[in-house]
């Protein structure tokens, strides 16, 4: 069972861009990471990033870039009273320029204040309606749903990751194996799908002890228990943000018995699925 506190993310087809200013020492916490890829710019202050093996501290001028599938924790570092940043969930795109998950660090003349303009562009794209721009006193979290939306946002994305990748290398670090990283996208992106331990093994080329060794080595859970969590997560969201019914919820994510979903939700949440439309409270995305 994943941790009750585990912060729910975006849709993996969701572009959602924002700022945040935090002051707690977990503002995140994804035990089975995020069905999308999330970028944080780190403008004042200090954070502390765990991403699957990975433990950093990020600082004004850092890039922290972690892809689906990758447990992930974080907040403001110890003894920093504040970590404001810019970030931004969104979808593979096509193309190869996006790596492994990545700490980088522009440190070339110019290269953090390109960074910044192009965030200022990716925000004005996430809000665009035709030819108009609504006016904002504050940077609320905007979605780019419109296919030309996302299209001109994963420009400026492109153009962040690459100014970073010219203007400083990614710290070492030892990235998650690819099969593995395989199979953790699509059962974030697909887990109502009948995977099987049998049918994601095959996906990543392993036998079925060996993958379900590797993936607990490397997750700290089984692939069934990620499968799982994914469903449940994902039926929260449908409780709390649609007028779904229950029974039809449990279909979406994946269940055919709604009181075999009806526990494992009570399981999970610490309370059945229609007392947590009215209660549950899911915390925001960032």
């Amino acid at each position: 069972m994943t941790d009750p506190a585990a912060t729910p993310s975006p849709p993996a087809g969701l572009l959602v861009v924002g700022e945040s200013t935090f002051t707690k020492r977990f503002e995140a916490i994804r035990p089975t990471g995020s069905p999308s890829w999330l970028l944080m710019w780190t403008t004042r202050g200090r954070g502390a990033v765990q991403h699957g093996d990975t433990a950093l501290t990020t600082g004004a001028g850092q890039l922290v870039l972690i892809e689906p599938g990758v447990r992930h924790t974080y907040g403001v570092a110890p003894g920093a009273g504040e970590w404001s940043l810019q970030w931004a969930h969104f979808r593979a795109p096509q193309g190869n320029w996006l790596g492994a998950s990545r700490h980088l660090t522009p440190t070339a003349s110019g290269a953090a204040e390109a960074i910044d303009a192009a965030f200022d562009r990716l925000y004005r794209y996430a809000r665009l309606t035709g030819d108009h721009i609504p006016p904002s006193p504050v940077r609320l979290p905007a979605f780019a749903t419109r296919p030309e939306q996302q299209a001109l946002a994963l420009c400026a994305l492109e153009e962040i990751v690459r100014l970073a990748d010219l203007a400083g290398a990614p710290a070492a670090h030892s990235g998650p194996d690819p099969r593995i990283a395989r199979v953790r996208r699509l059962i974030a992106e697909t887990p109502e799908a009948p995977h099987t331990v049998n049918s994601l093994a095959a996906l990543a080329g392993l036998s079925p002890s060996r993958f379900s060794h590797l993936y607990a080595r490397t997750t700290g859970h089984s692939p069934m228990q990620a499968v799982r969590a994914h469903r449940l997560h994902r039926a929260a969201r449908l409780l709390t943000g649609t007028g779904m019914s229950v029974a039809a919820v449990a279909v979406t994510v994946g269940y055919v018995d709604q009181f075999h979903f009806s526990r494992a939700f009570r399981r999970e949440f610490g309370m059945p699925p229609s007392s947590y439309r009215h209660n549950g409270e899911v915390p925001g995305w960032d």
